[in-house]
């Protein structure tokens, strides 16, 4: 199996004291323990794409304006630009934004909307919050230069970015987002992928659970609708929930959690969705006060789950695990093996 981590993310967490096992130490087992449900696609299956699968649940969508790029990691895409505003160059793409400030209020997340002339292909985003937590993904455009997408934010003030390229350069937006009356997330997972899968499914699994169980994982079914009740009965503070769903291409899906109590998380993707059997994904693990772990995801069949790793706490460490499962055999509106 293939475990995949960005060197320069590796490199900067060795710097920073992050502790990273390879899977085989003591990461093998998992314990542990509501947001909007906002996103492509709803709690019930609803969302961007139109198909079917065996046994209902999330459909499918429509990849005629997608190309099989998208996977860039938590790495900035345009590093000298910090300041809210635009940069570009002559013929370079260029956008309708006018305003360099979102103010999100309570939300987790953000629809960005608008329309790029000149660009070629998709473009990217990189949210970066004040801390040094990071996200990014593609932004899906067409050929008319429309895009729209959903973005999960972080706790506060952050920048967003959102970078498209021609043959004569780079056009960057960069915009100061705040979010207000949030709660810093201790465990965020954010997962992307490219055009060639359909519908990757983020499921996070606490100690003693197992995949698609209604209240073991945190995924589409279970925390969309904040349904699931972790760490203390009654309490919805240290509830994990899953605030972007997307049912198409590219995602990104994220799943936040404050104050999880004490024990080890399983991170999961199902490829939900009938997509090539050689889709790419990333998972992107930002912990509080560490700086973010990129994990690829090669090669997914359609109706297999990769097991990403697990996430011990409180002493954050990260153990990559890098297994593909083929759950055809067993997939009735999700995986029904009991993995991990």
């Amino acid at each position: 199996m293939r475990r995949l981590l960005g060197l320069g993310l590796l490199c900067a967490l060795i710097a920073m004291g992050c502790k990273i096992s390879d899977g085989d130490e003591d990461g093998g087992t998992s314990e542990g323990p509501g947001g909007d449900g906002d996103g492509d696609g709803d709690g019930d299956g609803d969302g961007d794409g139109d198909g079917d699968d065996d046994a209902g649940g999330e459909p499918e969508s429509d990849a005629s304006t997608a190309d099989a790029g998208g996977l860039t990691g938590a790495v900035d895409p345009a590093p000298d630009n910090d300041t809210p505003g635009e940069y570009g160059c002559d013929g370079c793409p260029d956008s309708d934004i006018t305003s360099f400030e979102v103010n999100a209020g309570a939300e987790t997340s953000q629809q960005f909307t608008g329309t790029v002339t000149g660009a070629v292909g998709n473009g990217t985003f990189y949210i970066e919050s004040s801390d040094g937590q990071a996200i990014a993904g593609a932004i899906p455009t067409d050929s008319a230069g429309d895009y729209t997408f959903i973005a999960p934010l972080f706790c506060g003030e952050q920048l967003v970015k959102l970078v498209w390229s021609n043959e004569a350069g780079q056009y960057v937006v960069v915009l100061e987002a705040i979010t207000e009356e949030c709660v810093s997330a201790d465990i965020r997972i954010t997962l992307t992928w490219d055009a060639l899968g359909s519908d990757f499914e983020l499921h996070l699994v606490k100690a003693g659970g197992q995949i698609n169980d209604s209240a073991t994982d945190c995924t589409w079914t279970t925390c969309l609708s904040g349904t699931l009740d972790w760490g203390v009965a009654g309490d919805a503070t240290d509830n994990p929930t899953k605030d972007v769903d997307n049912t198409g291409f590219y995602g990104p899906e994220n799943i936040y959690y404050p104050s999880p109590e004490d024990g080890t998380y399983t991170v999961m993707v199902e490829h939900w969705g009938a997509g090539d059997a050689s889709a790419d994904g990333q998972v992107t693990i930002n912990l509080l006060g560490e700086e973010p772990i990129v994990v690829d995801i090669p090669d997914l069949a359609s109706h297999h789950v990769f097991t990403v790793g697990t996430i011990q706490w409180p002493s954050k460490t990260i153990a990559v695990a890098g297994d593909d499962f083929d759950c055809t055999g067993n997939w009735s509106g999700g995986c029904r093996e009991a993995i991990p």
